[in-house]
């Protein structure tokens, strides 16, 4: 079995990088057939983690290579649960993922159920954290790419630090193709390192965080 690499940690990171912006679910993903495939959510649901054709906002936060924000004044309780959050939601945030002076190859989703008014401090906030996340995406878009859907759940499932034996349960099978599962992801995971997943230092007005 390969070493897996600290998915735990970076999910951990990335988790208390975003605690400082208002948010009721958020989603780290690269671009892929034109949409994105999630590598990292708040939350891990099947639907939630598939992927998704990308939103006509997401495409121009791309095309632009800068963030694009839906503020809503009016709140819709009754469809607050929905999973086409990206629509129903009143305030949605989109930051491009991409190392400085290059195409983005990545998009961060970050959103509230509740009236919410992202200001012009967690845009900028949210737009440096994209270039500090360009690194980590690059280093596991393409071995994630090999993962097929279950595998991709397993790694999710592993970054949320569930065992063999609690991975088998949630995925409905037994714990020896669990552990198989967890080995093909360690395989073809395997060119990514500590490195490739430790965040910089990311300081902003009034901030300082060490991650």
């Amino acid at each position: 079995m390969g070493q897996l690499p600290d998915l735990q940690e970076a999910r951990r990171r990335l988790g208390l990088a975003l605690n400082t912006v208002c948010h009721d679910r958020w989603v780290l993903g690269y671009l892929h057939g034109g949409g994105l495939q999630p590598i990292a959510a708040s939350e891990v649901t099947r639907r939630c983690l598939q992927s998704r054709p990308l939103m006509p906002l997401a495409r121009r936060a791309l095309f632009e290579e800068r963030p694009m924000v839906i503020n809503s004044l009016f709140e819709k309780p009754e469809i607050a649960t929905s999973y086409e959050w990206e629509l129903d939601w009143p305030a949605i945030l989109y930051a491009p993922v991409c190392e400085v002076g290059h195409r983005p190859i990545g998009l961060l989703v970050v959103g509230c159920r509740q009236d919410h008014w992202y200001t012009d401090e967690d845009v900028a906030y949210v737009h440096t954290l994209g270039f500090t996340l360009a690194p980590m995406v690059r280093a596991l878009r393409w071995p994630w790419s090999r993962l097929n859907a279950t595998e991709g759940e397993v790694a999710q499932l592993l970054s949320c630090g569930l065992s063999a034996e609690e991975i088998a349960r949630a995925i409905r099978t037994d714990e020896r193709h669990a552990r198989t599962l967890v080995g093909s992801v360690a395989r073809k995971l395997q060119s990514v390192t500590a490195d490739d997943l430790t965040f910089p230092i990311i300081q902003m007005r009034r901030r300082a965080f060490r991650l």
